[in-house]
């Protein structure tokens, strides 16, 4: 499959854990062991579970976004089945990147089963391309995509709604200084905004894919060592923690790197999606402005609407041997 070349190189990197794995359940239960009497919303089955979604994530880059440069997963010494039976010419183009990898001098915080802590070290990816688009695994493109959809001459293109900055109440400011609590996607975007010094508002963003630079990342951790430690120390996500992505974000809003639209628009389906939920799955393909998709924890969903979902996207993205 040919590919354009732009001005400047544009990479993917996509988060993905097989939590059916023995070896990472073996980790993982070793890990919570006799440090929680209960089983921590953190560290719940579905955060880990796998129905198939990265191959049609990685599916949908090579189909809409032909002009990317190289794709890297990130996981958890694991290697997708798909990898084997795909050409050496889209497998060339992807690279399988271990936590032990973006982790390295900072290897006693492993194994993490943390998306926050792992999110937080993704800039350090060898040879990754300054400007990439961030995907989690049930994170998808159903249309084609150009890079202008992510990146300007300044900067970044963001999409979301600016917020009034979220306003903790003493009982929420304590518990957190306890540890107590969770972090919402609310709070953890206000406090980012807060942290890096844009005043009174936030973006909010969705589930949708993230355009970022590791310049940006790198040059922030380079001033502030400890608030990278700080964060990859937590194996199980916390309270005390920030949102790197939010991070990235509010640091090009406030050095007047981003630039904002409200296009493409995307389509969310959890994993309690309904009749309503289905049909506008099936509408999607009928609006031309929406061209992201998320679908999570399908590890939840029902029998009918997976078989709805299969479906659709088989029809609509394909999978990695037929675009190949």
């Amino acid at each position: 499959m040919s590919f354009q070349k732009q001005d400047f190189p544009i990479d993917a990197v996509v988060t993905w854990v097989d939590g059916d794995d023995p070896a990472h359940s073996e980790k993982l239960e070793a890990y919570l062991g006799r440090r929680f009497k209960r089983r921590p919303k953190a560290a719940e089955k579905t955060r880990y579970a796998d129905r198939g979604e990265l191959e049609y994530c990685i599916a949908s880059l090579l189909r809409f976004a032909p002009w990317l440069g190289h794709i890297y997963i990130v996981t958890d010494n694991q290697v997708p089945g798909f990898m084997s039976s795909i050409p050496p010419s889209v497998a060339n183009r992807i690279t399988i990147v271990d936590h032990r990898t973006i982790f390295d001098g900072y290897t006693e915080h492993l194994p993490t089963f943390n998306s926050l802590s792992i999110e937080t070290m993704l800039w350090r990816i060898p040879g990754l391309a300054n400007n990439f688009i961030y995907f989690n695994d049930d994170v998808f493109l159903i249309k084609p995509v150009a890079p202008t959809d992510f990146f300007c001459s300044n900067g970044v293109v963001l999409r979301g709604t600016f917020r009034p900055k979220k306003k903790r109440r003493f009982s929420s400011r304590l518990a957190r200084m306890l540890g107590k609590g969770r972090p919402t996607a609310r709070t953890l975007q206000s406090d980012a905004a807060a942290q890096v010094g844009v005043a009174g508002r936030y973006l909010d963003v969705n589930h949708i894919p993230h355009p970022m630079r590791v310049s940006t990342l790198r040059d922030y951790f380079a001033s502030h060592p400890r608030q990278l430690q700080r964060n990859v120390a937590y194996r199980l996500r916390h309270v005390r923690q920030f949102w790197p992505i939010a991070l990235a974000n509010h640091l090009e809003i406030k050095q007047g790197n981003a630039d904002f639209s409200k296009l493409p628009l995307s389509l969310y389906l959890s994993s309690s999606a309904n009749r309503g939920d289905m049909e506008s799955l099936l509408d999607a393909e009928k609006c031309p402005d929406c061209k992201f998709l998320c679908a999570q924890s399908l590890d939840q969903a029902t029998e009918e609407f997976m078989a709805l979902w299969a479906s659709w996207m088989d029809e609509n993205v394909g999978r990695l041997l037929e675009i190949a």
